[in-house]
């Protein structure tokens, strides 16, 4: 039998009539919804492209970026009006920096419109995939809108706007018009808008005259012009400019050869960045600032401007510490120091109060501009106390752990100290107070360096350390930021918070939108554990004589470059208010500078010395003994131990060297280190006992 074709559902066809009737019945105020709807879009794009730029005009309109401190006083005002600014056409920006910037920041500027459809879905799938506002994926024209019209603010109905405004604007304007404008209101760091200011404040040339090679490298700045700044992160900016001469290449601009030649050309000693006249309070931090800005908002923040950035700093502690480092520096010219940085914060709340990156910000001679507060140093002996703690925490040793001091090799590595000596059998607790290097050594061993090092990055370290037993002792390099981070973790009792600049920030408007999130921070070592450590360092400041005015917990370093020399000397010290690191050294331009005759134990008399007894009075708190420790007994009587680390007594006490050096300074186990003689322009600090700088590795060539 045939079967007629089955027919539709007779309920869907039946509801169809009564959609259409629904409609109908309603046409008008369909209508009206319409009408209203196109008539406030009109209005919306009417108002949106009201103040579009004219690119016949001097298109720089940036905001400023006022930075103050945690109590509202203003730290710097960053004016654009105040920064170097210089208006071209795009035929006198020469034949390469406009190739170079669309390679850098829109390779197919002239083959889309205002909207790169691909690039605004990968944005999109990133965002939507990491649940959060990641990915850019902005036009140059929209860039433009960004930083000229636009509040640094990531939020979609602020992307739609943009998407309306760059539409508007590739309707009024041409492409070669809106590159130019670009061109000339973009920020490319060192206080220059545009690429006229750029060339000439980087290269002190004409933009017409720059290099293929110097126009890739000022168009690579421009993504991140903080993050990028070549006195800091010349690598940085080298990668990037790599990365722009492959684009030019790629869109045809420069020939393979050309880029070979180019990427070959010498860019770090064409370098003539000039001076900087800012008036800041606090410039190398107000430039960490702004790095955590382009970080966190894209560059956009900091070109739109028209913000009040609200941070941690202090400034009365920000004026102590300006101080001490000058001053400081001053103290040990004697030692060829001429250079120091000093960094400091709130410990229970990771706040930064005080951050000093150099002695003097505009002093090219010893390269002031450079923040070695983000250098990479090697730490000396200033890094034992995590090789400690990690033993202590594993109960491979115990603060009554005897070590032995006397020359040995480790599996082929044989480290010294000052003195070529020993003190024979020690405890460790004497060990570390003494700062001596074989038994750092001999307990990094037994814990094992990957074990060391795993602690060090738990608590704040996140440069590379190399697994070798020259760690123990100081040998790989950390920066100071990321070692006041570390000794946050023992001056917060175990807790590690996330060291921050930024509170708050508010747009042109006096509204709120950013504020940071303080968390209740990360339990890395419990606060017995912390604490062995911090029961040893309160004495360092009286076994080495310091003069400070409250109790501190401290550790010096001084680091070695293999020939005996000594590049870096640093301290860090503690309590439960404040957390500080200093580091001195000799610095010059273009990564040159000597060596230096000061062991770590002469900062904490000086830079130090002068910084804790400059703080506030209610910064004298000190620790408790917590929960999870017991006395030892016997010959461990006046110990302290992990519970369940004590051991049994010993029932016939033998003699050991002091386990707990007295508070006042005491003799030393050999005489005074002198590297060289001291000349005498000014006093050299009185004879003392020092730590020992560590064998290790020669470190890289740094400012």
């Amino acid at each position: 039998m045939v079967q007629k074709p089955t027919s539709r559902d007779p309920q869907r066809a039946a509801s169809h009539p009564r959609l259409f009737g629904w409609l109908s019945e309603r046409r008008a105020w369909i209508a009206a919804a319409i009408g209203i709807i196109f008539i406030l879009s009109t209005l919306y794009v009417l108002w949106a492209v009201k103040d579009l730029p004219d690119p016949s005009q001097d298109v720089l309109a940036a905001g400023d970026v006022v930075v103050l401190d945690r109590n509202g006083h203003l730290i710097e005002d960053w004016n654009p009006a105040g920064h170097y600014h210089l208006n071209l056409h795009l035929n006198e920006m020469g034949r390469y920096s406009p190739n170079a910037t669309l390679a850098a920041e829109d390779r197919n500027f002239y083959h889309h419109g205002a909207i790169d459809a691909g690039s605004t879905a990968r944005a999109l799938w990133v965002d939507a995939t990491h649940l959060g506002l990641r990915q850019g994926g902005s036009t140059i024209t929209q860039q433009l809108v960004k930083i000229q019209l636009l509040t640094p603010q990531k939020s979609v109905p602020r992307k739609v706007h943009e998407m309306v405004l760059a539409i508007a604007l590739e309707e009024r304007f041409s492409k070669d018009q809106i590159l130019t404008m670009y061109m000339n209101r973009v920020y490319y760091g060192h206080g220059a808008y545009g690429i006229g200011a750029a060339a000439r404040t980087y290269f002190s040339k004409d933009a017409k005259d720059l290099t293929p090679a110097q126009a890739a490298f000022l168009a690579g700045l421009v993504q991140a012009p903080s993050a990028y700044d070549p006195e800091v992160h010349y690598a940085l900016a080298r990668e990037r400019q790599l990365y722009v001469l492959d684009g030019m290449v790629t869109i045809g601009t420069l020939k393979q050869d050309q880029a070979d030649k180019a990427a070959a050309e010498d860019v770090k000693a064409e370098l003539k960045i000039q001076p900087t006249m800012r008036q800041s309070k606090a410039p190398h931090f107000v430039d960490y600032v702004l790095s955590s800005l382009e970080s966190t908002f894209g560059s956009a923040a900091v070109q739109q401007g028209g913000i009040v950035v609200h941070t941690t700093l202090d400034l009365d502690l920000q004026q102590a510490a300006d101080a001490a480092v000058k001053n400081g520096v001053k103290d040990l010219v004697w030692a060829n120091i001429n250079n120091a940085a000093l960094l400091a914060a709130n410990p229970k709340t990771g706040e930064v109060l005080a951050w000093v990156g150099s002695a003097d910000y505009g002093n090219d001679t010893i390269a002031g501009q450079y923040d070695v507060v983000l250098a990479k140093r090697q730490p000396g002996s200033s890094f034992k106390p995590y090789v400690y703690e990690a033993a202590l925490r594993d109960h491979k040793i115990t603060l009554a752990t005897k070590l032995d001091d006397r020359s040995q090799s480790f599996n082929g590595y044989v480290p010294h100290d000052f003195d070529n000596g020993g003190m024979g059998t020690i405890p460790a607790r004497t060990a570390l107070v003494y700062s001596r290097n074989i038994p750092a050594v001999e307990v990094g061993q037994m814990e094992g360096m990957n074990n060391v090092i795993g602690l060090a990055h738990a608590m704040g370290i996140k440069s590379r350390l190399d697994p070798g037993l020259s760690t123990a002792i100081g040998g790989s390099e950390v920066t100071l930021l990321e070692h006041v981070q570390g000794y946050q973790v023992f001056a917060n009792q175990g807790q590690k918070v996330e060291l921050s600049v930024i509170r708050s920030i508010d747009n042109g408007s006096a509204q709120t939108v950013y504020m940071h999130d303080v968390t209740g921070g990360q339990a890395v070592l419990t606060p017995a554990e912390s604490y062995l450590i911090t029961d040893v360092l309160k004495r360092y400041q009286y076994q080495w004589g310091f003069g400070w005015n409250r109790q501190m917990a401290s550790k010096t370093g001084t680091s070695d470059n293999g020939h005996g020399q000594i590049p870096d000397s640093w301290i860090m010290a503690y309590n439960p208010d404040i957390v500080t690191g200093v580091w001195v050294g000799n610095t010059a331009p273009n990564g040159g500078g000597g060596t230096i005759r000061a062991f770590g134990e002469s900062v904490g008399q000086t830079i130090m010395a002068r910084f804790v007894n400059a703080l506030p009075t209610k910064m004298r708190n000190w620790y408790s003994q917590p929960s999870g420790l017991v006395n030892g007994c016997g010959a461990d009587s006046s110990e302290i131990f992990l519970s369940g680390t004590q051991g049994t007594c010993s029932a016939s006490p033998t003699a050991t060297p002091s386990a707990s050096p007295g508070a006042s300074a005491t003799a030393s186990p050999s005489g005074s280190p002198s590297p060289s003689p001291q000349p005498s322009p000014s006093p050299a600090p009185s004879p003392t006992p020092t730590p020992t700088p560590p064998a290790s590795p020669s470190p890289k060539p740094s400012p």
